[in-house]
């Protein structure tokens, strides 16, 4: 019924490659229901409300509200952008229980997405800088003690 996502090749529950439109776990989908990889960035990007209170009926590509249009079911939030979310007959649309599953996949996406983002930072500790008079002092001994040495090398 709609136009077909661009590059959208993931499933819209498990968030997994669904090679020709099926997914092993979660059976057939139409192209347009299926996620795009920004769907999936924005997905990592963004946690799920918690607590997670699933609608009525959901977009499959980010579990948001949807609204009756001419044409079908559009999201409410994505409707209207580059990348339209629908149209969507009505059981194109997500139930509860697959929202459930949805939302907790994109949890669990996030929540690994957010650990791998922590553990590439590399935090730096600075060291202190000795304090300047003590430094100058020091280098002032070592210029004597340099002189010193030359003067007693000659």
């Amino acid at each position: 019924m709609g136009t077909p996502a661009r590059g959208g090749t993931l499933c819209p529950v498990c968030l997994r490659p669904a090679g020709s439109g099926r997914c092993h776990e979660h059976g057939p989908w139409e192209p347009h229901q299926l996620l795009t990889r920004d769907d999936r960035r924005r997905a990592a990007a963004s946690p799920v409300r918690q607590p997670f209170e699933p609608r009525v009926q959901a977009c499959p590509r980010c579990l948001g509200e949807v609204a009756l249009g001419r044409l079908g079911f559009h999201c409410v939030e994505h409707g209207h952008s580059r990348d339209g979310h629908g149209p969507y007959r009505v059981d194109e649309l997500l139930g509860p229980t697959a929202q459930r599953e949805a939302a907790l996949h994109r949890m669990r996406l996030a929540r690994r997405t957010r650990a791998r983002r922590d553990a590439q930072v590399i935090e730096l500790q600075s060291l202190p800088w000795p304090d300047a008079a003590r430094t100058a002092r020091l280098l002032g001994g070592a210029a004597v003690i340099a002189a010193t040495l030359a003067f007693l090398a000659r």
